[in-house]
Order: structure tokens, then sequence, then C-alpha cells
């Protein structure tokens, strides 16, 4: 029973990193992300992403997040490569203007309001060679990040210049904020 287990667990290990691999592949020819629905086991298929990978943990039934909405999402930064948590908080910004890491805003466009996802970020649209910030808040140079995103609203209409201009998070440390 032993080894049928342990064959299972590296079938299943084999599956899933074929499947991200297989994401990655085809973001890479689409030039986009890539989406799952409802993924359960997610795992790196390398040492580092090339593409944007997106994963609905929970799909939203409310409006849908489109470029120039006014959008607030809960969110969670991790490190990628050892799930080192470097933030969390809320935040509201415009989606598509470069408020927030280009990840963020690329793996956001097409929530619905109520929807989990997970980004998977390359370094490239993350932090990329500049890392970022101060300890305890701190990303590595060429850090993959990931994203675990919570869509809470969508607007549309006019936001005051200065919210436009810098995004608003809650917390002041967040490093969503450019």
């Amino acid at each position: 029973v032993e080894i049928m287990d342990k064959f299972l667990l590296l079938l299943l290990i084999i599956l899933a990193t074929v499947k991200e691999g297989a994401l990655a592949f085809l973001a890479s020819k689409s030039g986009g992300p890539c989406t799952t629905k409802n993924s359960r086991l997610l795992l790196r298929a390398g040492k580092n992403l090339e593409q944007l990978l997106v994963t609905d943990s929970v799909e939203g039934t409310g409006d849908t997040a489109k470029f120039g909405a006014i959008v607030t999402v809960n969110y969670e930064g991790f490190l990628l490569e050892d799930g080192t948590l470097f933030d969390t908080s809320m935040i509201s910004f415009k989606l598509g203007y470069g408020k927030v890491l280009e990840g963020c805003d690329k793996g956001i466009k097409g929530m619905r309001v109520g929807g989990k996802r997970v980004l998977k970020i390359p370094s490239k649209l993350g932090f990329g060679s500049a890392g970022f910030g101060p300890e305890p808040y701190s990303v590595p140079k060429n850090a993959d990040l990931e994203f675990r995103v919570e869509l809470l609203s969508v607007a549309s209409g006019p936001m005051s210049e200065a919210a436009a201009n810098i995004g608003i998070g809650l917390n002041p440390k967040t490093v969503y904020l450019k």
C-alpha cells in the first residue's frame, strides 16, 4: 500500500508539473497569461517563470474587472521560491494604468467581484532586477512572485486625482504602490 501511495503522489507531482509547464508554453505562444479554473495542485515547473500564470480558486459572480475600472482587492504577496509572505493589504486603484505591478494589472483583468485568484508573476512583470524595499518587506532582485488576490469591488467613473496617480493602499508599507 505504501508503494502505491508513493507512486500516486509522484504521479500527481508529475501531472501538476506538466500542467504548469504546458500553461507556461501556451502563455509564451499567446503573448498573455494562461488561466486554469479551480486548480487544486500548483507546483513550479522550473527555476524561473517565463510568463504570468493565473489560476481561479473561486470564480466571482459580480461585475468584471476591466481596464480603466477602479478595483478594490485584498491581497497577499509571497516569494514564489520559498513561500515567504512579504506583504498583505487592501488596495484600490485604476486597473491598467501602471499603478501596480504589471503582472497584477494583467492578472486581475477579467476577474469578477467575489472571485479569488492566484497570480504567479515572473520577475520581469514584478519588481525585476531592482527588487523592493527594506526588511521585513524585502523582495530580492529577480524574484518570481505569487499573489493571492480577492476582488472586492469594481467601479467606474472618476477617481480622485491623488488616488488615480498612486493607488490607495490601506497599509502604508504596501509594496503595491509605485
